[in-house]
């Protein structure tokens, strides 16, 4: 054997070894209503290079009374359902999807929650409905709201979810986060959407073991995702 052919086995030894798995995280594209950012949503696709699509819920808002066009459908096929695994955690505002959940249908798999292991750490993503304190039970209510919502927003052009949003994120609490992490004590990394902020937090608790969170943001104010390669997350804002 020659020292360059010992040398190339050497590299491809390391090349293979050394291959990284990327997952995306998305939630809350909100694909059918008047504000989300079709144009954004479809060039992140069409560019974004992944082995693992993760769609963390609230991705066509069947709540309300969404809106179909042909850019849908160019988002849509720009999803490599072929070549790519493509995860579909169903949140509230898809809950219509509640039927498939454990399905696979043109292998896109249905989730409630999303659990994996990766360098070590064990990852969850949920959408975060779940978490809402002072949350409405009345699902007929909730739809009529939402409904309610579209209505005005189709008819008057005004963006109630990035006004809410800007609100929720005047206000928002630490310690809502911390409650999350403590319902789920075996995570080390907790990833969910639902509330249409971005943010990341990392600390040690009191076990000495690293815990994060992060909240992948939403499609109508922020246009933010997460990344996961070899067990390091990274919420990202995607810039055209």
């Amino acid at each position: 054997m020659t020292q360059n052919t010992l040398i190339f086995k050497v590299i491809i030894y390391y090349k293979d070894k050394f291959v990284q798995m990327k997952r995306v995280i998305i939630s809350d594209t909100h694909i059918g209503t008047k504000f989300y950012k079709s144009d954004k949503l479809l060039k992140f696709l069409q560019t974004e290079e992944y082995d693992e699509l993760v769609l963390a819920g609230d991705i066509i808002d069947f709540i309300k009374i969404p809106v179909f066009t042909e850019r849908c459908m160019e988002i849509i096929n720009a999803i490599d359902y072929e070549n790519k695994s493509i995860i579909y955690v169903v949140g509230n505002h898809d809950e219509s999807l509640l039927g498939l959940i454990g399905k696979s249908f043109f292998n896109v798999t249905f989730l409630k929650r999303y659990d994996f292991e990766e360098d070590g750490r064990k990852f969850r993503i949920e959408h975060g409905d779940a978490y809402d304190k002072g949350r409405i039970h009345n699902k007929l209510f909730v739809k009529f709201l939402s409904v309610l919502q579209n209505v005005l927003e189709f008819s008057f052009s005004f963006d109630f979810t990035s006004w809410w949003t800007e609100i929720q994120i005047k206000k928002h609490k630490l310690r809502s986060i911390i409650d999350i992490l403590r319902h789920n004590p075996r995570i080390d990394v907790f990833i969910m959407g639902h509330t249409h902020i971005p943010e990341a937090l990392i600390w040690v608790n009191e076990d000495q073991h690293i815990k994060t969170y992060i909240n992948s943001g939403d499609w109508v104010t922020h246009q933010t995702y997460v990344t996961v390669t070899n067990g390091v997350a990274r919420l990202c804002k995607f810039e055209d």
